[in-house]
Protein backbone atom coordinates (compact mmCIF):
# COMPACT_ATOMS: atom_id res chain seq x y z
CA UNK A 1 0.00 0.00 0.00
CA UNK A 2 1.38 3.30 -0.72
CA UNK A 3 2.48 5.37 1.80
CA UNK A 4 2.93 8.72 -0.24
CA UNK A 5 -0.59 9.96 -2.10
CA UNK A 6 -0.02 12.76 -4.74
CA UNK A 7 -3.05 14.98 -6.49
CA UNK A 8 -2.27 16.87 -9.28
CA UNK A 9 -1.81 17.49 -12.68
CA UNK A 10 -0.31 15.20 -14.66
CA UNK A 11 0.84 16.87 -18.63
CA UNK A 12 2.53 15.77 -21.89
CA UNK A 13 5.45 18.96 -22.44
CA UNK A 14 5.96 20.16 -25.56
CA UNK A 15 9.66 21.94 -24.47
CA UNK A 16 11.22 24.27 -26.94
CA UNK A 17 15.06 24.85 -26.05
CA UNK A 18 16.17 28.82 -27.39
CA UNK A 19 19.01 31.25 -27.29
CA UNK A 20 16.70 33.73 -24.72
CA UNK A 21 12.99 33.95 -23.53
CA UNK A 22 11.36 36.53 -26.11
CA UNK A 23 9.62 39.30 -25.01
CA UNK A 24 6.14 40.54 -26.29
CA UNK A 25 5.84 40.84 -29.72
CA UNK A 26 9.43 38.88 -30.43
CA UNK A 27 9.96 36.01 -32.61
CA UNK A 28 12.68 33.60 -31.48
CA UNK A 29 13.61 30.56 -33.22
CA UNK A 30 14.12 26.77 -31.50
CA UNK A 31 17.72 24.99 -31.08
CA UNK A 32 15.55 22.08 -30.33
CA UNK A 33 12.24 20.81 -29.25
CA UNK A 34 10.99 17.93 -27.30
CA UNK A 35 7.83 16.16 -26.05
CA UNK A 36 8.27 14.52 -22.40
CA UNK A 37 6.00 13.59 -20.03
CA UNK A 38 5.24 16.50 -16.92
CA UNK A 39 2.72 18.16 -15.19
CA UNK A 40 3.47 19.17 -11.33
CA UNK A 41 1.33 16.27 -9.46
CA UNK A 42 2.72 13.21 -11.73
CA UNK A 43 6.40 15.11 -11.40
CA UNK A 44 6.36 15.23 -7.18
CA UNK A 45 4.91 11.27 -7.49
CA UNK A 46 8.01 10.26 -9.60
CA UNK A 47 10.63 11.70 -7.82
CA UNK A 48 8.92 10.63 -4.53
CA UNK A 49 9.28 6.89 -5.65
CA UNK A 50 12.81 7.52 -6.70
CA UNK A 51 13.13 7.27 -3.11
CA UNK A 52 11.01 5.14 -1.63
CA UNK A 53 10.87 2.74 -4.35
CA UNK A 54 7.88 0.81 -6.25
CA UNK A 55 4.30 1.07 -5.66
CA UNK A 56 5.17 3.12 -2.18
CA UNK A 57 3.82 6.38 -3.80
CA UNK A 58 -0.06 6.35 -5.73
CA UNK A 59 -0.71 9.32 -7.85
CA UNK A 60 -4.73 10.71 -7.70
CA UNK A 61 -4.58 12.60 -10.93
CA UNK A 62 -6.85 13.01 -14.34
CA UNK A 63 -6.46 11.78 -17.96
CA UNK A 64 -8.45 12.26 -20.95
CA UNK A 65 -9.34 8.96 -22.93
CA UNK A 66 -6.65 9.21 -25.63
CA UNK A 67 -3.48 8.59 -27.30
CA UNK A 68 -1.37 10.03 -24.89
CA UNK A 69 -3.23 8.71 -22.05
CA UNK A 70 -1.52 4.36 -22.47
CA UNK A 71 1.70 6.38 -22.18
CA UNK A 72 1.37 8.14 -19.39
CA UNK A 73 0.16 5.21 -17.55
CA UNK A 74 3.01 2.99 -18.70
CA UNK A 75 5.85 5.62 -17.99
CA UNK A 76 3.66 5.94 -14.29
CA UNK A 77 4.46 1.72 -14.42
CA UNK A 78 8.30 1.90 -15.45
CA UNK A 79 8.76 4.40 -12.66
CA UNK A 80 7.20 2.84 -10.01
CA UNK A 81 3.96 5.20 -9.43
CA UNK A 82 0.64 3.14 -8.85
CA UNK A 83 -2.05 4.75 -10.83
CA UNK A 84 -4.60 3.12 -10.35
CA UNK A 85 -6.46 6.25 -8.73
CA UNK A 86 -5.93 8.14 -12.08
CA UNK A 87 -8.96 8.51 -13.61
CA UNK A 88 -9.84 8.52 -17.39
CA UNK A 89 -12.59 11.30 -18.19
CA UNK A 90 -14.45 11.15 -21.70
CA UNK A 91 -14.50 13.94 -23.59
CA UNK A 92 -11.85 15.45 -21.81
CA UNK A 93 -8.11 15.77 -23.78
CA UNK A 94 -5.00 14.85 -21.31
CA UNK A 95 -3.14 18.10 -20.25
CA UNK A 96 -0.56 19.68 -22.04
CA UNK A 97 2.04 21.83 -21.14
CA UNK A 98 4.18 24.22 -23.34
CA UNK A 99 7.69 25.68 -21.96
CA UNK A 100 10.41 27.82 -23.14
CA UNK A 101 13.88 27.06 -22.02
CA UNK A 102 16.41 29.53 -22.51
CA UNK A 103 20.59 28.67 -21.98
CA UNK A 104 20.69 29.80 -18.26
CA UNK A 105 17.82 26.88 -17.58
CA UNK A 106 15.05 29.61 -16.98
CA UNK A 107 11.45 29.16 -18.19
CA UNK A 108 8.45 30.39 -19.14
CA UNK A 109 5.07 27.92 -19.13
CA UNK A 110 1.77 28.03 -20.68
CA UNK A 111 -0.51 25.05 -20.06
CA UNK A 112 -3.72 23.73 -21.40
CA UNK A 113 -5.09 21.72 -18.40
CA UNK A 114 -7.39 19.48 -19.68
CA UNK A 115 -8.80 16.39 -18.20
CA UNK A 116 -6.58 18.15 -15.46
CA UNK A 117 -9.96 20.50 -14.91
CA UNK A 118 -12.53 17.88 -15.10
CA UNK A 119 -11.15 16.16 -11.56
CA UNK A 120 -13.92 16.10 -8.81
CA UNK A 121 -14.96 14.62 -5.71
CA UNK A 122 -16.88 12.00 -7.16
CA UNK A 123 -13.48 10.61 -8.72
CA UNK A 124 -11.90 10.71 -5.13
CA UNK A 125 -14.40 8.58 -3.92
CA UNK A 126 -14.48 5.97 -6.94
CA UNK A 127 -10.63 5.75 -6.45
CA UNK A 128 -11.30 4.80 -2.42
CA UNK A 129 -9.04 7.00 -1.21
CA UNK A 130 -10.54 7.42 1.81
CA UNK A 131 -9.14 3.99 2.11
CA UNK A 132 -5.87 4.24 0.26
CA UNK A 133 -5.50 7.63 3.00
CA UNK A 134 -5.59 5.50 6.07
CA UNK A 135 -2.13 3.07 5.13
CA UNK A 136 -0.80 6.98 4.12
CA UNK A 137 1.99 8.65 6.03
CA UNK A 138 2.10 12.04 3.51
CA UNK A 139 -0.53 13.72 1.43
CA UNK A 140 0.90 15.76 -1.47
CA UNK A 141 -1.67 18.24 -3.35
CA UNK A 142 0.07 20.28 -6.34
CA UNK A 143 -2.81 22.30 -8.20
CA UNK A 144 -6.02 19.95 -8.19
CA UNK A 145 -9.15 21.88 -8.93
CA UNK A 146 -10.25 23.64 -5.46
CA UNK A 147 -13.12 20.87 -4.73
CA UNK A 148 -10.91 18.35 -4.95
CA UNK A 149 -8.06 20.09 -2.73
CA UNK A 150 -10.38 20.61 0.58
CA UNK A 151 -11.75 16.99 0.21
CA UNK A 152 -8.47 15.81 0.56
CA UNK A 153 -7.53 18.23 3.32
CA UNK A 154 -9.75 17.34 5.41
CA UNK A 155 -9.68 13.59 4.90
CA UNK A 156 -5.94 13.74 5.16
CA UNK A 157 -6.79 16.36 8.89
CA UNK A 158 -9.40 13.41 10.10
CA UNK A 159 -6.20 10.90 10.06
CA UNK A 160 -3.91 13.34 11.66
CA UNK A 161 -1.34 13.28 8.42
CA UNK A 162 0.68 15.70 7.38
CA UNK A 163 -0.86 17.33 3.71
CA UNK A 164 2.20 19.36 1.72
CA UNK A 165 0.26 21.97 -0.67
CA UNK A 166 2.02 23.64 -3.54
CA UNK A 167 -1.28 25.51 -5.03
CA UNK A 168 0.37 26.76 -8.31
CA UNK A 169 -1.97 27.82 -10.53
CA UNK A 170 -4.86 28.08 -8.21
CA UNK A 171 -2.98 30.61 -6.43
CA UNK A 172 -5.05 33.00 -9.34
CA UNK A 173 -8.70 32.40 -6.90
CA UNK A 174 -6.74 34.83 -4.13
CA UNK A 175 -6.13 34.48 -0.43
CA UNK A 176 -9.07 35.10 0.62
CA UNK A 177 -10.52 31.96 -0.99
CA UNK A 178 -7.34 29.48 -0.20
CA UNK A 179 -7.00 30.36 3.35
CA UNK A 180 -9.94 28.76 4.75
CA UNK A 181 -8.32 25.44 3.07
CA UNK A 182 -5.05 25.97 4.52
CA UNK A 183 -6.01 25.12 8.45
CA UNK A 184 -5.52 21.70 7.57
CA UNK A 185 -2.41 22.23 5.72
CA UNK A 186 1.27 21.21 7.11
CA UNK A 187 3.28 22.87 4.63
CA UNK A 188 2.40 25.80 1.94
CA UNK A 189 4.71 26.35 -0.08
CA UNK A 190 5.21 28.80 -2.82
CA UNK A 191 7.98 30.31 -4.53
CA UNK A 192 8.25 34.29 -4.62
CA UNK A 193 6.06 34.98 -7.52
CA UNK A 194 3.09 33.04 -5.86
CA UNK A 195 3.99 35.06 -2.47
CA UNK A 196 3.49 38.03 -4.16
CA UNK A 197 0.88 37.73 -5.98
CA UNK A 198 -0.66 36.14 -2.66
CA UNK A 199 0.67 38.41 -0.03
CA UNK A 200 1.52 41.70 -2.24
CA UNK A 201 4.76 40.65 -0.29
CA UNK A 202 7.46 37.72 -0.25
CA UNK A 203 8.94 39.12 2.67
CA UNK A 204 8.41 36.27 5.47
CA UNK A 205 7.88 38.81 8.39
CA UNK A 206 4.95 40.60 6.00
CA UNK A 207 3.63 37.37 5.53
CA UNK A 208 3.70 36.22 8.91
CA UNK A 209 1.38 39.48 10.18
CA UNK A 210 -0.78 39.21 7.08
CA UNK A 211 -1.96 35.79 8.73
CA UNK A 212 -5.14 34.59 10.67
CA UNK A 213 -3.22 32.00 12.88
CA UNK A 214 -6.46 30.68 13.23
CA UNK A 215 -6.91 29.29 10.08
CA UNK A 216 -3.11 29.54 9.04
CA UNK A 217 -1.07 26.16 7.60
CA UNK A 218 1.37 24.88 9.96
CA UNK A 219 4.32 25.80 8.29
CA UNK A 220 5.04 28.21 5.54
CA UNK A 221 8.16 27.17 2.75
CA UNK A 222 9.29 29.67 0.35
CA UNK A 223 11.23 28.73 -2.97
CA UNK A 224 13.77 31.39 -3.96
CA UNK A 225 15.25 29.72 -6.70
CA UNK A 226 19.17 29.53 -6.83
CA UNK A 227 18.94 30.77 -3.41
CA UNK A 228 17.37 27.66 -2.05
CA UNK A 229 14.34 28.36 0.38
CA UNK A 230 12.68 29.25 3.56
CA UNK A 231 10.82 27.95 6.27
CA UNK A 232 8.81 29.52 8.82
CA UNK A 233 6.99 28.52 11.93
CA UNK A 234 3.65 30.05 11.31
CA UNK A 235 2.71 30.01 14.78
CA UNK A 236 6.15 31.03 16.53
CA UNK A 237 7.65 33.28 13.21
CA UNK A 238 10.73 31.24 13.43
CA UNK A 239 12.32 30.89 10.21
CA UNK A 240 15.06 28.20 9.37
CA UNK A 241 16.84 29.17 5.25
CA UNK A 242 17.63 26.12 3.60
CA UNK A 243 20.43 26.89 1.19
CA UNK A 244 20.87 25.53 -1.93
CA UNK A 245 23.27 22.56 -3.27
CA UNK A 246 26.38 24.35 -4.17
CA UNK A 247 26.36 23.44 -7.97
CA UNK A 248 29.54 24.96 -8.94
CA UNK A 249 31.34 23.73 -6.14
CA UNK A 250 30.20 20.47 -7.13
CA UNK A 251 31.08 20.63 -10.30
CA UNK A 252 27.24 20.99 -11.55
CA UNK A 253 25.69 23.04 -14.41
CA UNK A 254 21.87 23.98 -14.62
CA UNK A 255 20.31 23.21 -17.63
CA UNK A 256 16.77 23.49 -17.32
CA UNK A 257 14.88 24.42 -13.75
CA UNK A 258 11.75 22.96 -15.50
CA UNK A 259 9.68 20.45 -12.58
CA UNK A 260 12.60 21.56 -9.79
CA UNK A 261 10.27 22.58 -7.34
CA UNK A 262 8.05 19.63 -8.28
CA UNK A 263 11.02 17.01 -7.30
CA UNK A 264 11.97 19.22 -4.20
CA UNK A 265 8.28 18.77 -2.96
CA UNK A 266 7.91 14.86 -3.76
CA UNK A 267 11.36 14.60 -2.15
CA UNK A 268 10.30 16.24 0.72
CA UNK A 269 7.17 14.28 1.08
CA UNK A 270 9.41 10.74 0.64
CA UNK A 271 11.54 11.88 3.41
CA UNK A 272 9.23 13.15 5.87
CA UNK A 273 7.23 9.56 4.98
CA UNK A 274 10.85 8.08 6.31
CA UNK A 275 10.64 9.58 9.05
CA UNK A 276 13.39 12.23 8.87
CA UNK A 277 13.21 15.71 10.95
CA UNK A 278 11.03 18.32 8.63
CA UNK A 279 14.60 20.45 7.79
CA UNK A 280 16.32 17.96 7.11
CA UNK A 281 14.19 16.32 4.77
CA UNK A 282 13.84 19.91 3.31
CA UNK A 283 17.72 20.09 3.27
CA UNK A 284 17.63 16.90 1.56
CA UNK A 285 14.40 18.29 -0.75
CA UNK A 286 16.91 21.27 -1.82
CA UNK A 287 19.20 18.85 -2.90
CA UNK A 288 17.09 16.83 -4.94
CA UNK A 289 15.79 20.45 -6.81
CA UNK A 290 19.18 21.23 -7.62
CA UNK A 291 20.72 17.89 -8.73
CA UNK A 292 17.51 18.12 -11.26
CA UNK A 293 18.20 21.21 -12.98
CA UNK A 294 21.19 19.40 -14.33
CA UNK A 295 18.93 17.25 -16.55
CA UNK A 296 17.23 18.14 -19.50
CA UNK A 297 14.04 16.21 -18.67
CA UNK A 298 11.26 17.57 -16.86
CA UNK A 299 10.23 15.05 -15.24
CA UNK A 300 13.04 13.61 -12.71
CA UNK A 301 15.31 14.14 -10.03
CA UNK A 302 17.78 11.38 -8.37
CA UNK A 303 17.20 8.42 -6.71
CA UNK A 304 17.61 7.73 -2.80
CA UNK A 305 21.77 6.60 -3.42
CA UNK A 306 22.84 8.86 -5.54
CA UNK A 307 20.51 12.00 -3.80
CA UNK A 308 22.25 10.79 -0.32
CA UNK A 309 26.01 10.60 -1.72
CA UNK A 310 25.61 14.33 -3.58
CA UNK A 311 24.16 15.77 0.32
CA UNK A 312 27.20 13.76 1.99
CA UNK A 313 29.64 15.16 -0.63
CA UNK A 314 27.97 18.67 -0.48
CA UNK A 315 28.02 18.84 3.65
CA UNK A 316 31.97 19.21 3.56
CA UNK A 317 31.29 22.50 1.09
CA UNK A 318 29.21 24.25 3.67
CA UNK A 319 25.48 22.42 2.60
CA UNK A 320 23.76 21.86 5.82
CA UNK A 321 21.81 23.92 8.30
CA UNK A 322 21.89 27.08 9.82
CA UNK A 323 20.27 27.53 13.19
CA UNK A 324 16.88 28.37 13.57
CA UNK A 325 16.27 32.34 13.58
CA UNK A 326 13.87 34.04 16.05
CA UNK A 327 10.38 35.25 15.41
CA UNK A 328 9.59 37.30 11.99
CA UNK A 329 6.43 38.30 13.66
Amino acid sequence: MAHVLVCGAINWDTTCLVEHLPIPGEEVTCDSVSEVPGGTGANAAVAAARILGPDEVALFAALGRDSITSVQLAILDTEGVAHGPVARISGQSSGRAYIFVDHSGQNVIASSVGANSALNTRHARQAKLSTLLQKCRCVVLTDPPLQVASYLLQAAAALDLPALWDPGILIRHGWNVLAPLTRNVDTLVLNEVEARQLFCAADPRDIVRSLDLRSAPSHLVLKQGARGSLTVDCATGATTPIPPLPMEKLGLQVVNTVGCGDVFLGTYAAYLALGFERRQALLIASAAGGLNATRPETRGGPDRTSLEDAVHRAASLGFTLPHTEGSVG
